[in-house]
């Protein structure tokens, strides 16, 4: 009898233990990329690809998977890009445009799901999946912390990424650009920080709702301002400004939806 249980316990951590390695295993692009470095690189077919299957800050991933051609051919470009090459906002912009391509790849590659969260437990589809991009394999979560974050020090960069789920900032149906990034950038924050979705303000209980992006990445946010509701002032109506700057406003993050941006 002793031996039996022992035999059962131990085939179930056996199975226990395959289960585990799948869901924290490093999967990598299957595309092997070998081809010569570039350091210029265009993001028309990536526009082409945003302006084909995006729809008020949704994706038709399903359409997209089925023809990917265009999409493949800018990955490639992605995978052999030399950003070190490139001014400061070329990179910034090519970075920001790879993170939310590899986004959508991410995606399409496990597509249908419901949501990223499904794709791997604990995250793993931010920090287990790994892309081919300037000829290196990445995770999204390196890119977005490691390069990112760390290298251009922007908090607007956190309203132009996206993670394919409804309480992210919507995805843009067009590319950002070199010569545009600024414009850009100040144009996705005002855009997401005057959406009753992502920061809504009830002056009767004195509370301000905002998007658990401001909990999360609270640091970011002390760059050139004194905290969240300075830089949340910086964008709001001149009523709304003053108000969220006074001493006895609470704060309260908003759940956060991670449902799949689908267009369905």
């Amino acid at each position: 009898m002793k031996n039996s249980i022992l035999t059962t316990s131990l085939i179930l951590l056996s199975i226990l233990s395959v289960i585990v390695q799948y869901n924290y295993r490093i999967e990598l692009d299957a595309r092997l990329i070998d081809a010569e470095s570039d350091s210029s690189i265009s993001h028309d077919l990536f526009n082409k690809v945003l302006q084909k299957h995006v729809d008020e800050g949704r994706v038709d991933y399903g359409k997209l998977k089925e023809k990917p051609d265009t999409f493949e051919t800018y990955l490639d470009q992605l995978a052999t890009a030399n950003p070190k090459m490139m001014n400061y906002n070329e990179q910034l912009t090519f970075w920001i445009n790879a993170y939310n391509a590899l986004i959508i790849k991410g995606v399409i590659d496990h597509y249908p799901t419901k949501s990223v969260r499904k794709v791997k437990l604990f995250r793993g589809f931010f920090s287990r999946l790994k892309f081919q991009v300037a000829e290196k394999n990445y995770t999204l979560n390196q890119i977005e912390h490691d390069i990112l974050r760390a290298e251009f020090v922007d908090p607007r960069i956190h309203f132009a990424l996206v993670c394919a789920s409804i309480s992210c900032p919507p995805i843009e149906d067009k590319v950002f650009l070199p010569e545009t990034i600024e414009e850009q950038l100040d144009e996705v924050t005002q855009k997401f920080i005057n959406n009753l979705e992502k920061v809504k303000i009830d002056r009767k209980i004195r509370t301000v709702y905002i998007s658990k992006i401001f909990k999360w990445y609270k640091e970011d946010f002390t760059e050139g301002y004194d905290g969240v509701p300075d830089f949340l002032a910086d964008y709001l109506p001149p009523d709304d400004a003053d108000f969220v700057l006074e001493d006895d406003i609470k704060f309260h993050y908003l759940d956060y939806d991670w449902s799949l941006n689908d267009i369905k």
